[in-house]
């Protein structure tokens, strides 16, 4: 093998190994996005439940006086 194609063979192999990593970090990306878009969900569904005890408490609080 001339030092040529060594360094051809290197450059597909490399072009290869990109390819593997750029297809991994985009399978990540995604996996992170779903776990935003889960604890978003969760947290809005928290700030209803808190605004719903919140308007509970106010009203339970006029009885009281």
């Amino acid at each position: 093998m001339t030092d040529d194609n060594l360094a051809v063979y290197q450059m597909r192999e490399n072009r290869y190994k990109n390819k593997e990593i750029a297809a991994a970090m985009h399978k990540e990306l995604f996996y992170i996005e779903d776990i935003i878009r889960q604890n978003n969900r969760i947290g809005k569904k928290l700030y209803r439940e808190d605004d719903e005890w919140q308007r509970l408490n106010a009203r339970r609080n006029k009885q009281r006086r």
